[in-house]
This record gives structure tokens, C-alpha cells and sequence, in this order.
């Protein structure tokens, strides 16, 4: 019984014994310490810790026995081999003792087959004698019969390409000056010839058929038969052999009048007479030169031939957008354009010509039209000045309308610039101008102005040469900004009645300095960035033309300045030395006497200048900065008597004349002519 009481306990299954009570839980109750245990720990850890070290000093010993041990390095290095190679001994010299020499006395010329003894030379040299003289060339380098250059399209390509098509060209200097279109079509027979020469050619004549060109076909017309005749030797007047020709006219439109390539001079000549005039006013050049050069594509050749665009006009034309793609297309299919052209008006891109109607159902008028025939660069290089003064005046730039030129240059071909007054000397008055000119009151050597040749590259090419050089960025910007007026009809009479009086006089004066003074001090600032970048241009044309417009803005500058503060300086009180002067009256002088900053600002003004004459005579530049620095700098105060201050003078007794009697008597004098509208010429 115990025994199972004792199991059951042990078991604790409640179910055993329920009437039993619980044995409460006991707490967890570390072992005792074992007395000895901790001692006998840290005795072998102590024993563990000697071994290491005994260990360590063991294989340190090692360590610095195998340090002591040297060893010879020439035992690891594996001896070093020589090669010798006998030098062979050079071969004896061999020296050619003539015989015989024979000594001519004629000085030739030319040297080897190009000299007058050419044919002897030639067999001297050649080991065989040949009874024809003529080599052929291999058969892979023979020309087919039919040669056909496909049109380049655009549509694929993008701007990047076109440029470096265009980059691609290098041209020589395009610009030639004439008098007459007669003297033009002179010079481009010279240009025929030479294309003649080469291969048989075919001419496309591009004329514009505007109002102003009318007169001018005629002559050409004309002229182009004896050309003909000089360059076939016949008196019949047909194109030489070997030259074909084709005629198209173009205005808003373009249209040929001789579609089939003919070598009847006649033919050509009465195409040209019968261009009708085109009254819209538009002139869509570059369309009409791509219209001939695919043309000029098309036309059957047998062989090599040249094909060559000829225009003639006196605008630029209003689709100058298209003038690099034509370029490239006319390259593409080897046609050179020579343009027959009036020359650019410098730094001006619109220019008066005068007209003169030819037409008698046009009222008979002389009278100035507004044209665009200019300017002669892409991007702005001079800044412009309307001051209303001899400085103003267009004057010759020595080359062609931009668009026209490059197309040109890029091409092969040559702008022939054409102006009747080209050889006047001096200033080209109203009444000397001839009819259907430009008003260009100065001209300049063609020759003189070889070295200042424009940029004749893409506008994309243009505009990164200007932005690596500051002086070039800081004068188109300059350039671009400027349509400086400056002040126009100054005041410079200022009568004194009082000092109130006098004081407003001067006070509204100086409104017009003060309004252009911030616009010429901008200006300044702009181009005063370009200073550190000027010794490092090359072009002649950039020098110029920096130092010109530095030159014109400190001018102008100093001008301003001086007014404004000779005007400031009469407020503070001047005392008349004549008793009997009554106004003060400012003028011009070269003295600047206004302050130290001005006078430097003059000097520098004065230095630029000169350098502009000294370094570039004969030119455009030269011939400005000659200008400018004629005109004074500084202003200097005089005094007159005017009588503003005199008692009023009696006025004398009128006349008893009879009026004489009017004329009413009504006259039919017909309907006015109608009169043609200059703004489409």
C-alpha cells in the first residue's frame, strides 16, 4: 500500500489521488562550489598560455636563421648570349666618265618632254619606238558611251551632312568687276573657252526677267552672237563645235524657252530678245539655277562633256535659303554657275537704284527704287550708323550679293559683278549715276581687296569660327545690335534772353545725349569683351573690321560725352566777352577739353583708326575710318550777336501792285499715264 502510495506520488497524476494536496513549486538552486575546482582551472589555462610562447620563440629563431643565409645571384641568372654580325663592306661607287660632252648655246625654256627639243628627249629615254604615238589607257578607265549622274537627294540627309558636303569645296577668289553687261559676257567667253578646251560643254543662260533687267537683255542678247562668232571663227555666227546651248527664264516662275541643246546662235539669241517682263516682283533665283543644272543632267552625252550655268540678274533673289543645297547638287553633277551680278553695297543689305522707265505705256518718270543687293557676308561685320552724313553713303564692298557669291565659289564658277560707274573717280553724284544702277557713291580696286575675301563656308561652319574667337564674336554681336541714330540735328544755337531761359535751352538739348548715351555705352561694353581675342585673328577682313567698329564706337562715344558735358559746364554760368553778344553757339573742334576720361577715350578712338588706314589702304575700312577721323571730336563754345535782345525794327510800308488775274478756264489735259509700281521691279 505504501509502495503504491509512493508511485503514484511520484507519477503526479492527479487522477490518483485527488483528495492529496499539491506540493508547491521549489525555486532553481545553483550547485554548491566544488572546493579546488577554480584553482585547477586557471593552472591549465595557465599551461596552455606557456606553450604558445614557448612556440613563438621557437619558430622566431627559425625565422632568423634562415635570414642570415645569402646567396650568390649570379647562380639564378642564366648567362647572357652575344650576337655578332660582320659588317659587309660597301660596294665601290660607280662614277660615269663621259667621253665626250657637246654644249649648246640656246637657253631653253622648258626642261624634259614640255621643251622645244620635247620629241628627242622623249625618244632618248623611251627603250622602244613606237609608229603610233599614243598609249591606251587601260580598259577599266575607258568612259562608257552614255554617262548619267543621278540628282542628290535631301530627304535623308541631315544638316550636319549637307555641311560637310559643302566643307568639302575649296574654291579660289570669285569676284570680278565689269562696267557693262557687254564687258561680262566678254569675260565669261574666256571662261567657255577654257571649258571647251577640256570637253564639250553645254550652257545654260539663266536670265531673270524682272523690270530692271529689261533693258540689260537686249545688250546681252546682242553681244552673245559676235561672242559666238569669236569662239567658232565663223562668219555665220554659230556656236563653236563641241557647244551647245540652252535658255531658261525665271521670275515667280521659271520656264525654258529653249528646252533642246542647239549650237544655232540665232536660235539663242532671238530666245533671249523675246523673255517676257515678269511684274510679280518675285524672283525665285536658286530654284531656277537647280531647275537648269538637273536639266543640264539630262541632256544625252557621249563621252566627257562639261556642263556650265550662266545667270544674269540684279537682286539677290528671294529664296536664298535653298543656295547650299543647290550648291551641293550643282557639284554632285559637275555644272559650275558663273553669275553676271551687281556688286553688294558694304555692310547694307537693301540699297536705292535708280530706274528710269523704258516703257512708253508707263508715265515717263527718274526716280530711286529700293532693291536688295546685299550685304557681301552671311552674318553682320560692321555696325551701322544712319547718321544721314557722307559717312552713311553705300559704298562698294568688291564682291557679289553673299548667297550668289558662295554659290559661285563653291562651284567652280565666277560672280562677275557689273556697275556702269565702276571707273568714275571719286564721289558718284545723283546726276552721274547711271540709269538702273545702284546708288554707290564710292568704288574700289578689285585687286586691292583679294585678301579680304568673305567666309564662303556653311552657316553652321561660319558660326563656329565666330564662336572660338571672342574680338569676331564680339563685333557680330556688336554688329547685329546696332542701327545707332545718333543725335539727330543737335542743338547748338542757344540764344540767351535770360539765364532761366538759357538754362531750359540747355536742359532739353541734353535729352537727346542722354537717351543715346546708354545705347553707345552697351555697345562699347560688347566689343570691349573681344580686346584679349584681337592678336589672335588671321583673316585681314576680321582685323578691319574690328578695329574699325571699336574705332567708330569711341567716336561716337566721345562726341556724346562732349555735348553733354559742354552743355553742363554753360549751365554753371558763362559770361559773354563782346559786349554786343546776345547767344552762344557750340561747334566742332578737335580739341576735348572736357575731362581726362574723355580726352583718353578720344585718343583711343583716334589710335584705332589710324591703324585701320595705315594697315588696310585702299579699302572699304580704310576709307570709313578716313571718314571718321575727319570729323572733330570735341565741341568748343563761341559767342555771336543775333539781336534776340534788339527792340523790335518798324516793318516798311507794303506795295500797291495789282494782283494779276486768275486763269479758270478749264483745259482738258487727258488721262494721267499710269505710273509702275517700284516696289515689284
Amino acid at each position: 500500500m505504501d509502495s503504491h502510495s509512493f508511485s503514484s506520488s511520484k507519477s503526479g497524476s492527479p487522477s490518483a489521488h485527488p483528495s492529496s494536496r499539491p506540493v508547491p513549486a521549489c525555486k532553481d538552486v545553483l550547485p554548491p562550489q566544488v572546493p579546488g575546482t577554480l584553482a585547477e582551472i586557471r593552472l591549465t589555462k595557465h599551461g596552455e598560455r606557456s606553450g604558445w610562447l614557448v612556440s613563438l620563440g621557437l619558430h622566431g629563431v627559425v625565422l632568423l636563421c634562415l635570414a642570415g643565409i645569402t646567396i650568390d645571384p649570379q647562380i639564378i641568372h642564366a648567362p647572357a648570349i652575344q650576337i655578332e654580325q660582320p659588317i659587309s663592306e660597301p660596294e665601290p661607287e660607280f662614277v660615269f666618265e663621259p667621253e665626250e660632252l657637246e654644249v649648246s648655246d640656246v637657253d631653253l625654256k622648258e626642261l624634259g618632254a614640255l621643251s622645244e627639243r620635247g620629241v628627242t628627249v622623249a625618244e632618248a629615254i623611251s627603250s622602244n619606238k613606237s609608229d603610233i604615238p599614243f598609249i591606251p589607257p587601260p580598259q577599266n578607265t575607258l568612259v562608257t558611251k552614255s554617262v548619267r549622274i543621278e540628282p542628290v537627294t535631301f530627304e535623308s540627309m541631315g544638316p550636319n551632312k549637307v555641311d560637310q558636303l559643302i566643307e568639302t569645296v575649296v574654291g579660289v577668289n570669285v569676284g570680278v568687276a565689269a562696267t557693262g553687261a557687254s564687258g561680262a559676257v566678254d569675260r565669261l567667253s574666256l571662261e567657255i573657252a577654257r571649258s571647251l578646251e577640256d570637253a564639250p560643254t553645254t550652257v545654260c543662260w539663266v536670265f531673270d526677267q524682272s523690270v530692271s533687267l529689261a533693258g540689260q537683255r537686249q545688250e546681252i542678247a546682242s553681244r552673245l552672237k559676235r561672242v559666238f562668232r569669236e569662239l567658232s571663227h565663223d562668219s555665220e555666227g554659230d556656236a563653236p563645235a563641241g557647244l551647245t546651248n540652252l535658255v531658261l527664264a525665271y521670275g515667280q516662275s521659271f520656264q525654258f524657252i529653249v528646252n533642246k541643246p542647239t549650237r544655232v546662235s540665232g536660235e539663242v539669241v532671238e530666245a533671249i530678245q523675246g523673255i517676257e517682263v515678269d511684274n510679280s516682283g518675285v524672283e525665285k533665283t536658286f530654284a531656277a539655277i537647280r531647275a537648269a543644272a538637273e536639266r543640264l543632267n539630262a541632256v544625252p552625252r557621249v563621252g566627257r562633256s562639261n556642263g556650265m550655268i550662266v545667270v544674269f540678274t540684279d537682286e539677290v533673289g528671294d529664296d536664298q535659303s535653298l543656295a547650299d543645297q543647290v550648291a551641293i547638287i550643282c557639284r554632285r553633277l559637275g555644272v559650275s554657275v558663273c553669275v553676271v551680278g551687281v556688286p553688294a553695297p558694304f555692310g547694307q543689305r537693301f540699297i536705292e537704284m535708280k530706274y528710269v522707265e523704258f516703257d512708253p505705256t508707263y508715265a515717263s518718270v527718274e526716280d530711286w527704287a529700293v532693291v536688295e543687293q546685299g550685304p557681301e557676308t552671311l552674318l553682320p561685320e560692321a555696325i551701322y550708323i544712319s547718321d544721314k552724313s557722307f559717312s552713311n553713303e553705300a559704298i562698294d564692298s568688291g564682291f557679289g550679293p553673299f548667297s550668289l557669291s558662295k554659290l559661285c565659289y563653291q562651284t567652280g564658277g565666277v560672280y562677275i559683278a557689273v556697275h556702269a560707274n565702276r571707273n568714275l573717280q571719286g564721289r558718284v553724284p545723283d546726276r552721274a549715276t547711271a540709269p538702273m544702277s545702284s546708288r554707290i557713291r564710292y568704288f574700289f580696286d578689285p585687286e586691292s581687296l583679294r585678301d579680304y575675301q568673305p567666309d564662303y563656308v556653311s552657316a553652321t561652319k561660319l558660326r563656329q569660327k565666330v564662336a572660338s574667337n571672342a574680338a569676331k564674336q564680339s563685333l557680330v554681336a556688336a554688329a547685329a545690335a546696332t542701327n545707332l541714330k545718333p543725335m539727330v540735328s543737335p542743338e547748338t544755337v542757344f540764344p540767351k534772353k535770360s539765364e532761366g531761359e538759357f538754362a531750359n535751352l540747355l536742359s532739353l538739348a541734353q535729352r537727346s545725349a542722354a537717351v543715346l548715351q546708354p545705347r553707345i555705352d552697351a555697345i562699347y561694353r560688347q566689343l570691349l569683351r573681344g580686346i584679349p581675342d584681337r592678336e589672335s585673328i588671321e583673316e585681314e577682313r576680321w582685323k578691319a573690321g574690328f578695329d574699325l567698329a571699336m574705332g567708330r564706337i569711341l567716336a561716337m562715344k566721345v562726341r556724346t560725352d562732349a555735348y553733354n558735358l559742354m552743355l553742363a559746364r554753360a549751365k554753371s554760368g558763362m559770361q559773354f566777352q563782346r559786349p554786343k553778344s546776345d547767344t552762344w553757339v557750340l561747334r566742332p573742334s578737335d580739341v576735348v577739353n572736357v575731362g581726362s576720361r574723355t580726352e583718353k577715350f578720344a585718343d583711343q578712338a583716334r589710335e584705332y583708326l589710324r591703324r585701320v588706314i595705315e594697315d588696310h589702304p585702299g579699302t572699304p575700312w580704310a576709307f570709313l575710318a578716313k571718314r571718321e577721323l575727319g570729323q572733330p571730336l570735341g565741341y568748343v563754345w563761341d559767342e555771336i550777336h543775333t539781336g534776340i535782345n534788339d527792340p523790335p525794327k518798324p516793318r516798311p510800308p507794303g506795295n500797291n501792285n495789282t494782283p494779276m488775274p486768275r486763269d479758270d478756264k478749264p483745259r482738258s489735259l487727258g488721262p494721267p499715264m499710269p505710273k509702275r509700281n517700284l516696289k515689284r521691279i
